[in-house]
């Protein structure tokens, strides 16, 4: 079964030892879960203002690299955003672009989380907007970035009728709480355990919204693997979440 990463990181985490920091060690331990590739976001690019030269050298350390895609983060709290928008979308190696308001330092109700995702889109890019990286019960005690309410990710969607984005990071609730007033986003597993991940998820949202991501390396990346390759579900929904569904979604 063939596994495409779509929430992967490198870098470094500012409060504690993840693990891999380059590609190159990335794609060793994609290679032992049995994962092919996948989209890759900078833990390095996540907290800084102006993430332009991380996102760049990212966008170079990947390239001729198959199956392994950059995935650049936007800052909107800079007031070049857009430029630096523009600059992301000129290689056409960037497939989408993720937001992360919770981490820099920006909220969903902004007109520039409009902005910003209508340009994306207008480009033929994806938008993937990340929730929550990390439980915030469990986050570092002088530092805890609140999740990313549903009800405000969904005025969000609305707002920008062109776009169907990825949303990761929410919880069953959460997930549930979203699809009642949305149905136009897809979603990963990574912030769900159950013993049929994908069949309680799927009450939500159906198998073709669904699309493996691992979080690694915040996350256990085999277990992420599990959860799939051990569903109860058919083999072709398998296939469909493990990678066909993220597939199709960057292909748009």
């Amino acid at each position: 079964m063939n596994f495409y990463d779509t929430n992967a990181w490198v870098g470094n985490w500012p409060f504690e030892p993840v693990g891999h920091d380059d590609i190159s060690a990335l794609r060793k331990h994609w290679k032992s879960a049995g994962v092919s590739g996948g989209l890759v976001s900078s833990l390095d690019a996540l907290w800084l203002l102006n993430p332009t030269a991380v996102n760049t050298a990212l966008i170079t350390a990947t390239r001729r690299l198959a199956g392994v895609d950059p995935l650049p983060i936007l800052n909107l709290l800079d007031p070049a955003w857009e430029e630096q928008l523009g600059h992301l979308l000129e290689s056409q190696a960037v497939k989408a672009v993720r937001l992360a308001p919770g981490y820099g330092g920006w909220k969903m109700n902004d007109r520039r989380a409009v902005e910003a995702a209508k340009h994306i889109i207008a480009r033929g890019r994806q938008v993937v907007l990340t929730a929550r990286l990390v439980d915030e019960r469990h986050g570092h005690p002088t530092f805890k970035v609140k999740p990313v309410a549903a009800k405000a990710i969904a005025r969000w969607i609305e707002r920008v009728p062109e776009m169907t984005p990825l949303v990761q990071g929410l919880s069953r609730w959460e997930l549930e709480e979203l699809a009642k007033l949305s149905d136009r986003f897809l979603t990963d597993l990574s912030f769900n355990e159950w013993a049929d991940t994908i069949g309680v998820i799927a009450k939500s949202v159906g198998h073709d919204r669904i699309v493996f991501g691992s979080l690694t390396p915040l996350h256990v990346l085999q277990a992420h693997v599990n959860k799939v390759s051990q569903s109860p579900a058919t083999l072709a929904r398998r296939r469909a979440v493990a990678a066909g569904n993220a597939l199709k979604f960057l292909s748009k």
